[in-house]
């Protein structure tokens, strides 16, 4: 066939589906086609391809520690990544706080505790809770700054302070320090609780031993007596027992003191007396022995 074939649409067609070029394309038998020397047509411009766009990977969640503590991937995932180094950058020491500033206690200070006299100390105490409804309150009977100071535990019914050396258990203390070289006349007599006898709590004895000691810092006397066993630990605590202590030289509100049995017991007791004329009153080393 000597004309010359134009297969270029079918060409064009093959290298669309196979992309091959020229050089390897050979038309089938049996037309026994020979090549052609015509002018290939171009091929057409392939565009480039479009890659899809990749969206920037999100941040890994941190991991808890409770789920990082199940798995232990050391050597499972390579080495495990190495702790951030502390920083060494120097932290200022905080400054020490500062000690809470001494809260202020305001003492309740007790009207009588200013009185000057003997007088102003009483009218006082009629203003004081625990005297305010008594009708009259005992007095101290006896001389300025005496010797001896008898400190008697209540007012025993029908009793007079001033005319307590004149009964029976006054007489008998009169006679017991007159052997001592001490004159009735030099002897002074008050009360702890000046009111009807009755029981005292813990609370009430604090109260009457403030006042104790202001009359006694207003009386000024050389030594202090006070008279039974339950007085003597209200007044000067329950550290001994009365019995060992009993006659020896004590203190209280800044005078000399001593502690001897109860009068109203002792004048019906004749042991008692002799216990308190040989064995109390030898203990104290402000009188001189005692006669037998």
């Amino acid at each position: 066939m000597s004309e010359e074939f134009d297969f270029g649409e079918l060409r064009n067609y093959l290298r669309g589906q196979i992309d091959l070029g020229d050089a390897e394309l050979f038309l089938d038998e049996p037309w026994a086609l020979t090549r052609g020397k015509t002018r290939p047509a171009p091929a057409p411009a392939r565009p480039a391809p479009v890659r899809p766009a990749v969206a920037p990977a999100a941040p890994a969640a941190p991991v808890s520690n409770e789920i990082s503590e199940m798995f232990d991937n050391s050597g499972l995932f390579g080495a495990p990544a190495p702790a951030a180094a502390p920083s060494r950058e120097p932290v200022a020491a905080a400054a020490p706080l500062a000690p809470p500033a001494p809260r202020a206690v305001k003492k309740t200070v007790a009207e009588y505790e200013s009185a000057d006299s003997l007088d102003s100390f009483y009218t006082s105490l009629k203003k004081d809770v625990l005297y305010a409804h008594a009708a009259d309150l005992p007095r101290y009977a006896g001389p300025q700054k005496p010797r001896l100071l008898f400190v008697l535990p209540a007012q025993q019914p029908g009793e007079d302070c001033a005319k307590f050396l004149q009964g029976a258990p006054g007489e008998m203390l009169v006679r017991l320090f007159a052997n001592l070289n001490v004159d009735a006349s030099a002897i002074g007599v008050t009360y702890f609780f000046k009111g009807a006898p009755r029981p005292i709590s813990p609370l009430l004895e604090t109260s009457l031993r403030k006042m104790l000691a202001k009359e006694i810092a207003l009386i000024q006397p050389q030594l202090v007596v006070t008279f039974g066993e339950p007085l003597f630990y209200q007044v000067f605590g329950k550290a001994k027992p009365f019995a060992d202590m009993a006659g020896s030289d004590l203190e209280f509100g800044g005078a000399p003191a001593m502690a001897l049995a109860d009068p109203y017991t002792m004048v019906n007791d004749k042991q008692l007396k002799w216990l308190t004329w040989k064995v109390h009153i030898p203990r104290s080393s402000r009188f001189a022995k005692p006669q037998s």
